[in-house]
């Protein structure tokens, strides 16, 4: 039978279980949700985080975006040489740059892959490079080790991911993860740092954490005063104890999500449909944030493919704007208001610089892939799919 139209929704566990609820009672009950030092939610968060990265140290935050900011301050970002950084990328992934006190030096991505070419990258010109690892993608990290700058990768969508075997987060300089309520770990807000360099990892602390715990855990001499920059960056304990607990269950659920992803993978293939998962690297695993699977066949109308899986109820994640068009880079007026160190400085993106990263906007669908055993939502899924493409 022709299945037109996905006729279940979208299978979710509780975002919150009973495990996050008991941890946040707990929390409520002791009367203290404010940690201004390394107090006992955000040491129990950190400590797990940095066993996962394999990593000597974790730094919270209140957002991945402020742990990027205090990572690329931390790994030494410049006004004089830019930030490295692929477009294919949230919008707080660019402006970080700007918010460390630099900017971004956009390069395309590199063939077949979501992520950022190394070979387009000249360290001449760069104080850091951001490699984010997107939609759960490694990026070829190992390609990255050799350059001479510092390596701030962006882990947002790669929570428990690999790259040959060793945990994302752990290759460069630092690793970033944001806990926003999207991600496969979440803290309803907040962010993590890793990272194995212990000066980096006070410098990084300077920029938002508490005099409190500055007082108590620098040793490294910094012409800083231990009031730090103030930004008040600092994760709020509940946060903390709901990604603790998420963190706990992220193995299982990426297990599931693998699970499922295989078997429409040999579904897909079966039906001999135009359409591929983006492959990971080898010995590497892929982290869950939307799933990029690559359309075989030329896509003349990337907006009517959106439209008709929409239609038809597909899990489908839109991707991310063009951030190289949006007035926002593209007017330099409006960078100078934001950050006066740009004034006079900042040349709009030119988008016909970036074929790849235009491929990839062309002829990508990026379909969510559930994180519980539903064998018969996937064979559903399929024959929605399979549908679907044929139609248009």
């Amino acid at each position: 039978m022709t299945m037109r139209q996905m006729t279940v929704p979208f299978p979710r566990r509780p975002k919150y279980g009973e495990t996050e609820i008991a941890a946040v009672t707990y929390l409520l009950r002791s009367g203290s949700l404010s940690e201004i030092g390394r107090g006992p939610a955000c040491a129990a968060l950190e400590d797990a985080f940095a066993a996962a990265a394999g990593t000597t140290h974790a730094l919270s935050f209140n957002s991945g975006t402020a742990s990027l900011h205090a990572a690329l301050h931390a790994a030494g970002a410049t006004p004089d040489a830019g930030v490295a950084m692929s477009p294919m990328t949230w919008i707080s992934a660019i402006t970080v740059a700007f918010h460390a006190g630099s900017f971004p030096l956009f390069a395309d991505l590199t063939e077949d892959s979501p992520n950022l070419d190394p070979a387009q990258i000249d360290p001449a010109n760069c104080s850091a490079v951001l490699v984010t690892h997107a939609w759960g993608v490694p990026a070829a990290l190992r390609e990255f080790t050799g350059l001479p700058v510092p390596i701030v990768e962006d882990c947002s969508h790669a929570h428990g991911a690999l790259y040959q075997g060793r945990p994302v987060g752990s290759w460069g300089a630092a690793g970033c993860f944001s806990l926003q309520e999207s991600k496969a770990v979440s803290g309803g807000e907040g962010g993590i740092m890793t990272t194995s360099d212990s000066a980096l990892y006070q410098r990084a602390m300077t920029v938002g954490h508490h005099p409190y715990r500055l007082a108590a855990e620098l040793t490294h001499p910094d012409p800083l005063p231990l009031a730090g920059a103030s930004y008040k960056f600092r994760i709020p304990a509940l946060s903390a104890v709901i990604a603790r607990e998420q963190l706990r269950s992220l193995p299982s659920r990426m297990s599931d999500s693998a699970t499922n992803l295989t078997l429409l993978t040999q579904l897909i293939d079966a039906m001999g449909l135009p359409l591929a998962p983006m492959a990971v690297p080898d010995g590497s695993v892929r982290g869950w944030y939307g799933t990029p699977f690559t359309m075989l066949q030329p896509v003349l109308d990337p907006d009517a493919l959106n439209a008709a899986c929409t239609a038809a109820r597909l899990p489908v994640r839109a991707l991310y704007p063009d951030w190289l068009t949006t007035p926002l880079l593209q007017q330099p007026a409006v960078i100078e208001r934001y950050w006066p160190h740009m004034r006079g400085r900042w040349t709009p993106p030119d988008v016909r610089d970036f074929p790849r990263y235009q491929r990839f906007r062309q002829q990508t669908l990026i379909l969510k892939i559930p994180d519980l055993p539903v064998p018969d939502y996937m064979h559903q899924l399929a024959a929605v799919l399979a549908t679907t493409l044929r139609s248009l």
